[in-house]
């Protein structure tokens, strides 16, 4: 899963595995639903922090690794991308 690509930034490895509170094997839901709730805590702090940087990479990062793993199912594939993006946009 996260590990896959050793050219990700071992600290992006790692906020990934907290937000997911290090789900061995997460499904695209389970990473949407990270990403969704990592984006909620960066805008209510009106990302007046400097971690709002990795903070914003990571929902970048959970978003696209759901995104692939939606992609892996023909049926998931039609519906999920349009699905990812209105949850997102709330």
């Amino acid at each position: 899963m996260i590990e896959r690509d050793s050219a990700t930034p071992p600290e992006l490895q790692a906020a990934m595995r907290s937000a997911l509170n290090d789900k061995p094997a997460p499904t695209a839901f389970d990473l949407l639903e990270a990403a969704e709730r990592l984006l909620r805590k960066v805008l209510d702090s009106n990302c007046e922090s400097r971690a709002s940087a990795l903070d914003l990479l990571t929902v970048d990062a959970l978003v696209t690794q759901a995104l692939e793993e939606a992609a892996k199912d023909p049926v998931m594939l039609e519906t999920f991308p349009e699905q990812a993006m209105k949850r997102l946009s709330q």
